[in-house]
């Protein structure tokens, strides 16, 4: 059973990986790509091809019937208010934790109070773009053959090189070893949000939502100040104490029980 979910996984990453590449050679190489509209929509597809992947996977593999169990596990099954709020909840506390800390150690403005409607369809894609992919199945099977210890360890490591293509159009402008820090820790809370919730993957779809609006509100990015990566850091370190005290809270639940 161990070499059937290795098998799905490697086909899952194998896609993961490979569709976005295609997209990325279509903008690079084929001028109708790189006009407005159909740019737009292949970034679109970009963002969404871990959620492609999985369905692909499981369609492939198991059939139409277990492609149906997987989708109402991760949206209809187990919802649990709870963390639908944590999730709405986390990134606030992040978000105002980071401007905190700017506003004190660095003495600048971070906020953006203009978004445009197109950054908003950006940002709502986030809802359901990724996370049926790298939590609802890439997490479901490693948890299946891995220490659960190392699964949020692997899937950050994966999920921050899984950007590649992002950064190679120039729309993602973090330090990468930064950023692979920060998918890291942000993996930490993802799979404590779904974990808890027996693998649905709503509350984990809303804090990445959330965690980019964040991102839009709060601009961190080193290239908004010259280069200066303070923010960045701050916002880094922020997240890591949100992870560290749910971390704890969980060890503290689990000996409780």
């Amino acid at each position: 059973m161990e070499k059937e979910y290795n098998k799905g996984i490697k086909i899952f990453l194998i896609f993961s990986f490979t569709l976005p590449l295609i997209s990325l050679i279509l903008i690079k190489f084929i001028p109708f790509f790189q006009k407005e509209i159909p740019y737009f929509i292949i970034y679109g597809f970009e963002a969404i091809t871990p959620s492609i992947s999985a369905i692909l996977v499981i369609n492939i593999l198991y059939g139409k019937k277990e492609t149906l169990s997987f989708l109402k596990r991760s949206y209809v099954k187990n919802k649990k208010v709870k963390y639908i709020l944590f999730a709405f909840a986390l990134p606030l506390i992040i978000g105002l934790l980071t401007y905190i800390c700017c506003a004190i150690f660095i003495n600048i403005s971070i906020l953006n109070t203009s978004i445009s409607a197109k950054k908003i369809v950006i940002l709502l894609w986030a809802l359901i773009a990724e996370e049926l992919g790298w939590r609802g199945f890439l997490q479901e099977n490693l948890n299946k053959t891995l220490d659960k210890k190392f699964v949020p360890l692997l899937i950050g490591i994966i999920w921050s090189l899984w950007h590649y293509h992002f950064f190679l159009l120039g729309t993602i402008s973090a330090p990468i070893i930064l950023f692979t820090i920060s998918c890291i820790i942000d993996s930490y809370i993802y799979y404590w949000l779904t974990d808890q919730s027996k693998q649905n993957v709503i509350p984990a779809s809303i804090f990445h939502f959330m965690g980019n609006l964040l991102f839009s509100i709060l601009l961190i990015y080193p290239d908004y100040y010259n280069g200066n990566i303070l923010p960045y850091i701050f916002y880094i370190i922020s997240t890591f104490i949100i992870m560290i005290c749910f971390v704890k809270c969980e060890s503290f639940n689990k000996r409780a029980r």
